[in-house]
């Protein structure tokens, strides 16, 4: 079976990370990756400080680690909120240069849910431990707004309400069916 690449889009708190982390927990025995940017770049001393150099770093490294994981016939999922087309490319082209499946997964949830968990998420992380994360860069209403517009341009993405309960299986269906017509 031909490895997979998931790009797993959303604003932030739509779910992403705990998808990815489960669906990774569901196919434990073939060693996915759940490979959060977030967190890799606050693993960067002095990331806060050099927000936009921190994050071209992560991606330089995630991709490199990517590209190995793939290689060796193992699945991976990037949870990301991504609002520009390069680091997409980047991921889709990894996976094609290693002939993996490239899967590109936005989860669409509306701004009043966004907020709710982006406020419930915040208040359980304390600055001892750190918020790998970082803020929203406005109004949840106008981050939503934005990504919307964003999956405007992406004609090949597949856009999923904000899944449940039925998240992993839904995850497993849309990378099934990517594989099979690959």
């Amino acid at each position: 079976m031909r490895p997979a690449l998931v790009l797993l889009n959303g604003v932030p708190a739509s779910g992403k990370s705990t998808l990815a982390r489960a669906w990774c927990a569901r196919h434990a025995d073939r060693l996915p990756l759940a490979l959060d940017l977030d967190v890799l770049r606050s693993m960067l001393g002095g990331w806060r400080d050099a927000l936009p150099e921190a994050g071209l770093a992560a991606r330089a490294m995630a991709l490199a680690a990517i590209g190995v994981h793939l290689r060796a016939g193992r699945d991976v999922i990037v949870p990301q909120y991504l609002r520009r087309e390069e680091f997409v490319v980047e991921l889709r082209d990894v996976a094609e240069g290693v002939g993996a499946t490239f899967v590109e997964v936005a989860l669409v949830v509306d701004a009043r849910t966004a907020g709710e968990r982006f406020r419930a998420r915040a208040r359980g992380m304390s600055d001892a431990t750190g918020n790998p994360h970082g803020e929203l860069e406005g109004p949840i209403d106008a981050v939503v707004r934005g990504f919307e517009r964003f999956l405007a341009t992406r004609p090949g993405v597949i856009r999923v309400t904000a899944p449940g309960s039925d998240g992993v299986d839904l995850l497993d269906a849309l990378v099934a069916s990517a594989r099979a017509s690959a």
